[in-house]
This record gives C-alpha cells, structure tokens and sequence, in this order.
C-alpha cells in the first residue's frame, strides 16, 4: 500500500475524555497535523489508509488486546503506531515493541512527556522505556508466532474462536471457502499446531 497524501493523524480510543487529552496533546506536538478522532478499530480502519500516525488504545472493545497491532501494520505499513495503554504493563509493552509498533505509553503519562514521545515517532524514531534492540521475544512464543500472521490470517483465526465452519467464515468475511481453507492451513502452519483447536488455545492464552 502506498504512502498517503494527507497529513491525518488518528486517536483511537472508547473513552472520550481520553480520546480528547491524547488530541489535545498531538496538537501541540505536531499543529501540522489534522487529528481526528475514532472511538473503535472499525472506525479507525475507515481512515487509515489516509493517515500518517495512529495513537491506539489496545482496550478497544473490537481490538484483540496486542495482536490488533500486527494486523493492523501488516493491512497499512505507512503508519506510524504509537500504542497507549490504561497500564504502564512491561511485558505488554516487551510484546508492543516485538510487534513493530513505534512506541508504547501508560494513559497516565505526563502531557509533557506524551508531546516529547509523539514526536519522536512522527520524526521516525522510537519512544519505548528500554533499547529497541532488547524488544526481542524468543521465536518460539505463541505471541510471536500469532504476530506472524497476516491481517487476512488473523481475521480468519478470530473467527475460528467462535467456532464457525469454514462455509460460514467464508460468508462471513466475504471470501471463498477455497481461500478460507488455504488460510487455515497456512494458520495451523505458522502456529506450528496440528489442529484448529490448538490454534484456538494459543489465541486464547495470548490474550489472558
């Protein structure tokens, strides 16, 4: 996908007070940019394509905690991804960092210090609270080998959980069975699993 044209910013955030302190603080750390405001993943997808930085909330109620972010770079790998938390959580942010993703900052970050690390992200670099290169997770762990996935991939795993068939995740995602079986293949191989039930489990451990 191609770089966009326009010089949009996304926050993404259900809270709206949240929503408004995060623009509040982009406003000064980047005036150039037109910020607008999502309260859902869905929401945000509609605009991303346009935009250049996206501050995300991973307690969306359509976002599935950190393994929204690689779906997310994986479908638009121009943005800029500065994920914020309700928790300033070492392990969340380990895996943050492991994603791609550009930065990682606790909702309770001082405004001063979230405008330093937005503009760090938006020049190109990093604001995470260790060295980039320590972000590492070893290459066995299910959250790596979940972020594998593509964002097709992981639609397809998501809906597995429910326990739909392949004809009705077909519908579903408006793809052909075919295409849903090739993908479940291709899911069950990079999991390193034997089974769709499996595959399920390692969502689900990932996200508890």
């Amino acid at each position: 996908m191609s770089a966009p044209v326009s010089n949009l910013a996304i926050v993404v955030d259900d809270h709206p007070m949240c929503r408004q302190a995060t623009a509040m603080a982009l406003g000064v750390a980047a005036p150039e940019l037109t910020v607008v405001e999502a309260a859902s993943l869905a929401e945000a997808t509609e605009r991303a394509g346009e935009a250049t930085l996206m501050t995300l909330d991973l307690a969306l109620p359509d976002n599935r905690s950190v393994l929204g972010v690689p779906a997310l770079l994986d479908r638009f790998p121009h943005l800029r991804m500065l994920v914020i938390s309700g928790a300033l959580n070492p392990d969340i942010e380990q895996q943050v960092a492991a994603t791609g993703a550009h930065g990682y900052l606790s909702k309770s970050t001082p405004i001063s210090v979230m405008v330093e690390a937005m503009r760090a992200v938006i020049a190109g670099g990093t604001w995470f609270s260790f060295p980039i290169s320590e972000a590492a997770l070893p290459a066995d762990s299910d959250f790596v080998r979940l972020s594998s996935l593509t964002g097709a991939q992981a639609r397809v795993l998501n809906a597995m959980e429910s326990g739909r068939f392949n004809k009705q995740i077909a519908f579903d995602l408006g793809l052909s069975e075919i295409t849903v079986k090739a993908h479940v293949k291709a899911i069950l191989k990079k999991l390193a699993v034997p089974n769709r039930t499996q595959a399920i489990l390692m969502l689900q451990r990932a996200q508890s």
